[in-house]
């Protein structure tokens, strides 16, 4: 297998995993009351956005 190939596969299998983790941590957050702690949220969009950009690099 191609090393871009392995860099296209694990990078779109972050993006998924990180969108829906962070889909699932906003459900809970929501569903909380009183003081919640985001930090996982926080962290989790932005490194699944980043993921998306490197699935777009590695597919041309």
């Amino acid at each position: 297998m191609e090393l871009k190939l392995v860099g296209l596969l694990v990078s779109f299998a972050m993006t998924l995993l990180l969108f829906s983790t962070a889909y699932a941590e906003a459900i809970k957050i929501s569903n909380t009351e009183g003081k919640v702690d985001g930090t996982f949220l926080i962290l989790s969009v932005p490194l699944a956005f980043l993921f998306s950009i490197f699935t777009i690099v590695f597919q041309k």
